[in-house]
């Protein structure tokens, strides 16, 4: 009696495993057609809050080698007072945006172009305290 009951244990087993692996190779049918049909048209809800801004109108560049951290924290700062007000979005035109952390607030769209790209940065700044000895220029690579 146990024999059996091993082996349905393992038909059970093989069949759930079966279903499981023809389920994730549709999902990702699906995904494949699903990006086809996206690319297809335009995104008609670009102004979907009340307020919104280019990160171009910070002085942000675009090119890959400019860092930008200021320039989307001032951007995300301005555009926070309107949050009461409908929310607010902030624009990434297309280009390469290097750029360290930053943080975003509620009621907040960060909205990319399709050819947008988001660069990590590899510099920390700190806020440096009176007691460290460094320069309040100073900045870290990593």
């Amino acid at each position: 009696m146990e024999l059996r009951r091993s082996q349905r244990t393992n038909h059970i087993i093989d069949a759930v495993s079966v279903l499981l692996v023809l389920g994730l190779l549709a999902t990702r049918g699906a995904e494949c057609r699903k990006d086809r049909i996206l690319d297809s048209f335009e995104y008609t809800a670009v102004s979907c809050r009340a307020h919104s801004a280019s990160l171009t109108d910070f002085g942000a560049v675009g090119d890959g080698v400019t860092l930008n951290t200021k320039a989307f924290q001032a951007a995300i700062d301005h555009l926070s007072q309107f949050a009461s007000d409908g929310g607010a979005q902030l624009f990434v035109p297309r280009g390469r945006w290097l750029t360290g952390s930053f943080n975003l607030t509620s009621h907040f769209t960060l909205y990319l172009h399709k050819d947008a790209v988001l660069l990590a940065s590899q510099v920390w700044i700190l806020k440096i305290q009176p007691t460290t000895g460094l320069r309040a220029d100073t900045s870290l690579e990593v």
